[in-house]
């Protein structure tokens, strides 16, 4: 299933425009391979960020044994690798060296993986009648790189990640077949799945989001003070960050039978979605859309507010 379509880009740099229709050729193998597809979900120019770093995904596949990206690279001429793993783009018998695609593909999963960590207790379920929390730590994490049709690959070693972008699918098949005779493989349940895809999907930040958001700061805006100083530091003041419309009701499902007839109760261990339809219990951990950092939730009547260290507040549920 495709879960984030392309997003349409227009560029007037002709090396972003074929980045760019390479990105949009993969996009259309993927459709085509698991549009229908209930065991893959897919989300194409995936842009998430974590404590100031950025993670820019160009295909991402949540399956059954963990996450898989796929980075397109758009290649008019030939790509070669040789024996110590360096990439090299050559035109007109003109070489030049490039970064590894691989290894980026690879930080940019590391990244996406460390957010999802942050997250464990909202995005998987307990294993052992509820006693331990599931990790991702057992996790199928794997990188792949879709050069581009018309492009040509020399390898003067074996780099089992790079394949041309019309066998991506054919590709992950066989890994998912590999898996699947594993008795002791981690699999993701349908709920998991389902979270995992709503959060991502709403943690989605647009390139152009950012940059406007970069350009709206003054330049005499003063740092935040570090962390670990001794005594208190007061926040600096930060007007109430408005929240989309529909932010209280997206992401938050419950994480047993994925209904959204939630609402928020007070217990033991503090705030928690209580599920009208099973009557199960989901944490209610709030993190900072600004600054990404956990927030407090505070009540006034049936509005949930949210506000972080920092000082920025949203409305985070209503309860009806």
């Amino acid at each position: 299933m495709i879960i984030k379509e392309l997003e349409t880009q227009t560029h007037t740099d002709p090396l972003r425009r074929a980045g760019y229709e390479a990105e949009r050729q993969m996009a259309h193998y993927l459709k085509r391979a698991y549009g229908e597809d209930p065991n893959k979900f897919v989300l194409n120019n995936l842009r998430v960020e974590r404590k100031g770093e950025v993670a820019q995904i160009d295909h991402l596949i949540v399956l059954r044994f963990g996450l898989l990206v796929v980075e397109s690279k758009s290649v008019a001429g030939q790509i070669s690798v040789n024996e110590q793993g360096e990439w090299t783009r050559w035109w007109n018998r003109q070489g030049r060296g490039m970064p590894s695609p691989v290894l980026q593909g690879r930080r940019q999963l590391e990244l996406l993986c460390a957010l999802l960590t942050d997250h464990t207790a909202e995005l998987l379920e307990r294993g052992l009648f509820g006693l331990k929390q599931r990790t991702f730590s057992a996790m199928q994490r794997d990188v792949l790189v879709a050069i581009s049709d018309g492009g040509r690959i020399t390898r003067r070693t074996e780099v089992p990640e790079v394949v041309k972008a019309d066998q991506v699918p054919e590709r992950i098949q066989h890994k998912v077949s590999e898996l699947q005779g594993r008795l002791t493989a981690f699999a993701f349940s349908d709920a998991e799945m389902t979270r995992i895809c709503a959060f991502l999907q709403n943690r989605h930040v647009p390139a152009s989001e950012a940059q406007s958001a970069t350009a709206s700061v003054p330049a005499s805006s003063k740092p935040t003070p570090p962390r670990g100083l001794t005594g208190v530091v007061s926040p600096p003041h930060c007007p109430p960050v408005a929240a989309p419309a529909t932010q209280a009701s997206q992401g938050h499902t419950c994480r047993q039978c994925q209904s959204n007839q939630l609402s928020v109760q007070y217990g033991k261990y503090g705030y928690y979605f209580k599920c009208g339809a099973c009557s199960g219990n989901t944490p209610a951990r709030p993190v900072c859309p600004t600054c990404q950092e956990p927030a407090r939730l505070s009540k006034s009547g049936a509005e949930f507010t949210a506000a972080c260290a920092a000082g920025h507040q949203w409305r985070y549920w209503t309860n009806v």
